[in-house]
Formats: C-alpha cells, structure tokens, sequence
C-alpha cells in the first residue's frame, strides 16, 4: 500500500490514466513496482463505464494542478478518438462508452487538476489491497 502513496511521475501518470477511463477498482495490489521506478497498472475490465465510478487509491494529487506532460497526455488521447486510438477502441467498446471517454478528458482539460471523489460512490475500491 505504500507504493500508492510514492510522489513520482510513474503513479502521477496511472492516476491521470485512472481519471480518463474511469477506472473502478484501482487498489494497492493493482500497483506493481518494476527496476528502474517504472509502474505496470493492472487492471480487471472495470474501466470506461458511462456513469462516474472512479474508485481508486490514487488521490495524492487531488485538487494539484495538472502539468503541461498531464495536459498534452490527456490532449493526445482525445485527439486520438478521432483517428486509429478510437478505431481501435471501437472494436472493443460501445460509442455511448467512447463518448463517457472524450468527455472525461474535455472536462480534464477544462478544469485543469486533479477531481476529487464524487461523493456518490466510495472513493476507494475494498478492500485496499
């Protein structure tokens, strides 16, 4: 659990990911730690639902600014919806779904930090690892 709580650029990019596809179950254990500091995400298919369902254990940056390198990464992935990204994901889920995708990174965008949780649903997944 205490990888999820680590300040480095490898988390901060999961939690940015976790935002956009609305991830549901990001726990502890979902976290693991590689040489060299890189991150590897796991994830069970409780992603890009159409309804706010952000539960993760990933809210050390709640209400921080995002960076030019959190913007241009959220920039790319709604730009992509337009060409071979969204394609891609077509293939795999529905257009109301890709949609619930694009507005999540417009919205990013506009607000321009870290969201906090909701308040409709628990903000992390259980148990936490």
């Amino acid at each position: 659990m205490v990888l999820a709580w680590e300040d480095m650029p490898a988390l901060r990019h999961m939690a940015v990911f976790d935002v956009i596809v609305n991830i549901a179950d990001r726990k502890g254990a979902h976290i693991l730690a590689m040489p060299g500091g890189h991150r590897y995400g796991v994830d069970h298919g409780l992603t890009f639902h159409v309804e706010d369902k952000l539960r993760t254990v990933l809210w050390g940056w709640l209400g921080e600014e995002l960076s030019e390198e959190d913007r241009d990464g959220v920039g790319r992935v709604l730009d992509g919806l337009d060409g071979e990204l969204g394609r891609g994901l077509a293939e795999l889920l529905s257009p109301v779904e890709i949609g619930a995708l694009a507005e999540r990174c417009a919205g990013l965008l506009d607000d321009g930090a870290f969201p906090a949780p909701s308040g409709r649903t628990p903000a992390v997944p259980w148990p936490l690892l």
